[in-house]
């Protein structure tokens, strides 16, 4: 009987088995489509776009590429950025060790996957979850098809997978040894070197077969984050994984112990050799600005974006180490060749304009402490028309000296900002020229006096005026009133890259920035009013050309940017003339043109000074003063001025200005000094109908002209046809309405939404029509703030539950507190009856104890008001043996009775 209830029990489990089966193998398939209907359509446009990718991959696209070459307005060749050959090193040649140690420390089954390791990425997953530690998944083929092929380091999904098809490909294409020896010539390791060759010879002068093993260890060591384990500024941290390195090494088999032990002991052993190719362009202030522009133009084509303006100073900061990062490796790729890079220099007017400076300069032969000339100086010569760069000096000498102070000395504008942060913004408020304002005391926010120049205050004047004699505390009130702060959005827009959150503040509006301006921005600024207020990008480049995938990563269109109102603009360029006629700009005056416009600029202590001029054609702006901020002399402050002077009088020549006032807005009226804003609908005269009719038909055909460009670049530049375009663009539609679909509703939808935008994001930069990327970016902007709202709020809702259930805890607590006490109090009652009573009877009878029962009964009594109770101090009176409550706490004189106090 038993035996056959244990069978029937054995049949039932069997039967049971099926059918959690079936439903296991349910539940797979409906999750999996379900994830299918969720995610499909990327999974396919990313698969897709991976097969694409890799279609058109050749060997040349991991060999060596050619010289990037620079050329000048003309198509001269200025400069030619190359490489020596033997960087690019095959596989045979390779230092055995480097290839046998790499694969063990980076990717130990190469030889065995295909591209992509499922094992290695579960490992990784587990690694995360399990021991919370993070390990690299990616095979390194996968590497080198993010840094090489895609050239893409954001974390995303469809990035992923994109790179996880090419991988595939790329080894159905090449041999192991061929992406070996790709992965070792390509692969970046810091300070603008690619491959194990050029970072031998960069970190340790030597060539990589003769490298000891802890020196190809620390080069093993440096791909997995060639930043952080940078060898000259992290030494300590690339010793620490040089020794790691090691140990795998040991573990592996690779070195012996001995070896091991030996190799562990030694120092790094860096020897920077900083000059193995010819790429040096310090020598050239104009050479060294197009690379800088043509290295940010690079760093923009991988997706980087330029930022002006931060909340706090730890986004700046966040920003500045990224920015670092990102121009260290586009500059690296930059002088890794492959780029053909037209620039608008005319060697002819930078070598003249560089002349000119020399000489003013050439009495000035003092050092400072470093051996650099004193003073220095920097110019920056902009031409109005298009917002191209036509001259730039750096400094006295490139000698010794391969610092370009035009880009990157920032320092105190002083007055010379006023334009810019005061009167225009001033203008655009409803100011005149001969608006009323007041010279009096007044204060900044930090409570220090703004004083002038001179000592005093001149009491009530004109606009006009406190700009010719660079008035400190009107231009200070100027900035003050303005509520919304245009003057830091005008700068934020204008492309002033040191600004910080301090720097929101009118103190700017006399030149106190925390970190200073450069002469290229200021020119670049000043250049604007020329232009009816519209900012153009300062730069000298005109195309770059990517020889090694036939295609134009930038042209320079001079787009143009709205900053001030052609009313704000033509009165700040009409103050400013008065600044050169009858203000402190005198010496600036130029004998061959009478409309020069300017403003000077000097720093507390005569530190820093400044001189920006312009004419209808170009704009200049100099600063002169020590590296080491000391006072300058009488005639150095001068100097600015006089050069600015030298400067204008060739440029007016060499140019063929004309010696004509600045354009004036028909909605201005001029009477003697007297400027106002007509909008009346008068009837114009016949020259006005002519010049409006011409000005309307050449605005409209630029415009026109913008347009097409603007909205045909995916064409023109890029060689996209209208399905190609329009195709990305639907990609990038279709993943906002689907982000849109789903709206987030709780904070663990926080980080899948943001991946969402981040894909997004991916699929904009594929977009090559200006008109479309540019609205989907605001869209993005759009979604991205929504969500950051969405997670304050959904932080705020879990802060105000975290807050009532402390209260809760806190009511709990209290009550249970009071209960206790109430408990203690009802048990000392107890007590205290009791004890009454033992001292009524003690001294009724006169026991010699009494005084001792009395004092027990006054510690029950003051243990009771302890804990909140009512315990009335008590009179005995020994005679009577009788008791009675007295409220207060008096002790009794008489000898025939007593009473108890606390």
């Amino acid at each position: 009987m038993r035996e056959t209830n244990l069978k029937r029990k054995h049949v039932k489990r069997h039967r049971k088995w099926p059918w959690v089966i079936l439903v296991i193998v349910v539940l797979i398939l409906v999750g999996t489509g379900l994830f299918w209907a969720k995610y499909g359509y990327d999974i396919k446009n990313n698969i897709a776009d991976g097969y694409s990718y890799s279609q058109g991959l050749t060997k040349g696209d991991f060999k060596p590429k050619n010289s990037t070459v620079i050329y000048d307005r003309n198509g001269k060749v200025i400069k030619k950025l190359s490489q020596s050959s033997s960087d690019y090193t095959p596989i045979n040649e390779i230092n055995p060790k480097i290839t046998k140690g790499l694969v063990k420390v980076e990717d130990q089954r190469f030889y065995i996957h295909h591209g992509v390791d499922p094992y290695a990425i579960l490992r990784s997953l587990v690694a995360k979850v399990m021991r919370r530690r993070i390990e690299g998944g990616s095979t390194l083929t996968q590497q080198l098809v993010k840094n090489v092929v895609l050239k893409d380091q954001s974390q995303t999904f469809n990035r992923k997978l994109k790179e996880m098809v090419i991988a595939q490909q790329l080894e159905k294409k090449f041999t192991k040894k061929q992406i070996l020896e790709f992965y070792i010539n390509d692969v970046y390791m810091g300070h603008g070197s690619y491959g194990f060759s050029s970072a031998a010879n960069y970190y340790f002068s030597q060539n990589q077969n003769d490298l000891s093993i802890d020196k190809i260890a620390m080069l093993v060591g440096i791909p997995n984050n060639p930043i952080y384990y940078d060898p000259v500024n992290y030494p300590h941290r690339s010793l620490l994984r040089r020794n790691m390195v090691l140990s795998i090494f040991y573990k592996n088999g690779v070195i012996n112990k001995s070896t091991y032990r030996n190799a562990r002991k030694r120092p790094l052993g860096i020897k920077v050799n900083e000059h193995k190719y010819d790429n040096d362009v310090s020598n050239n202030y104009a050479l060294s600005y197009a690379v800088y522009n043509a290295t940010e133009e690079l760093m923009k084509s991988s997706g980087f974006t330029l930022k002006y303006k931060f909340d706090t100073d730890a986004q700046r900061k966040q920003y500045n180490t990224e920015y670092q990062q990102a121009y260290e490796r586009a500059h690296g790729e930059l002088m890794d060749g492959g780029y053909s890079i037209h620039t608008s220099i005319d060697m002819d007017i930078q070598n003249q304009i560089e002349s000119i400076v020399a000489k003013q300069y050439a009495a000035y032969t003092g050092r400072d402490v470093h051996g650099k000339l004193a003073p220095q100086v920097s110019s920056t010569v902009i031409d109005n028309k298009t917002g191209d760069v036509l001259a730039i000096v750096g400094g006295r000498t490139t000698e010794g000296d391969q610092v370009n102070r035009a880009i990157m000395g920032y320092r105190q504008p002083g007055s010379s900002a006023k334009p810019l942060t005061a009167y225009a913004p001033a203008f655009e408020r409803g100011y005149l020229p001969q608006s009323s304002v007041i010279d009096s005391a007044v204060s900044s926010d930090s409570g220090h006096a703004i004083t002038n120049w001179y000592s005093g205050y001149t009491g009530r004047t004109t606009v006009r005026h406190a700009l010719e004699n660079s008035i400190n505390t009107v231009a200070f009130k100027l900035a003050s009133e303005d509520k919304d702060h245009t003057y830091y959005d005008d700068l934020t827009k204008m492309e002033f890259a040191r600004l910080t959150p301090q720097d929101n503040n009118p103190i700017i509006a006399i030149g106190g920035f925390t970190y200073g301006v450069t002469t290229t921005e200021m020119a670049s600024g000043y250049s604007s009013f020329s232009r009816n207020g519209q900012f153009i990008h300062p730069s000298n480049l005109t195309s770059i050309y990517d020889t090694s995938h036939e295609r134009y990563i930038y042209q320079n269109t001079h787009l143009k940017k709205k900053i001030y109102s052609a009313d704000a603009s033509y009165m700040t360029i009409n103050t400013m003339q008065s600044v050169i006629s009858d203000g402190l700009g005198k010496a600036a005056a130029l004998d061959n043109y009478s409309h020069t416009a300017g403003k000077t600029g000097t720093t507390d202590n005569t530190k820093d000074s400044y001189f920006v001029g312009m004419t209808k054609s170009f704009t200049i702006a100099n600063w002169t003063g020590n590296d080491v901020s000391s006072s300058l002399t009488g005639a150095e402050q001068s100097l600015p001025m006089s050069t600015f002077k030298a400067e204008g009088e060739y440029l007016v020549d060499q140019l063929k200005e004309k010696d004509t006032d600045f354009k004036k807005p028909s909605t201005v009226k001029v009477s003697g000094q007297d400027l106002t804003v007509v909008k009346s609908n008068k009837q114009p005269s016949i020259q006005d109908v002519i010049d409006t009719n011409f000005e309307k038909f050449n605005k409209k055909q630029e415009s026109k002209n913008d347009n097409r460009l603007y909205n045909m670049d995916y064409r023109i530049i890029y060689h996209l046809t209208k399905k190609e375009e329009f195709s990305r663009e639907h990609k990038v539609q279709k993943a906002i309405d689907k982000y849109n679909e789903t709206p987030i509703k709780k904070q663990s939808q926080y980080d899948k939404k943001l991946d969402e935008i981040q894909k997004i994001r991916y699929l904009n930069a594929n977009v090559k029509r200006q008109s479309a990327k540019i609205k989907f970016n605001n869209q993005i902007l759009e979604l991205q703030k929504d969500l950051n709202m969405s997670q304050a709020m959904f932080q705020s809702e879990k802060d105000n539950k975290k807050i009532a259930g402390y209260d809760a805890q806190k009511e709990d607590l209290e009550a249970q507190r009071d209960k206790e006490r109430k408990d203690k109090v009802a048990k000392l009652q107890t007590q205290y009856d009791s004890q009454l009573q033992k001292v009524k009877d003690a001294y009724k009878n006169n026991d010699s104890d009494k005084d001792d029962q009395k004092q027990k009964l006054i510690d029950i009594m003051n243990e009771i008001r302890s804990y909140g109770g009512n315990a009335p101090d008590l009179k005995l009176n020994v005679d009577s043996g009788s008791s009675s409550s007295n409220s207060s706490n008096s002790n009794s004189s008489s000898t025939t009775s007593d009473s108890t106090n606390n």
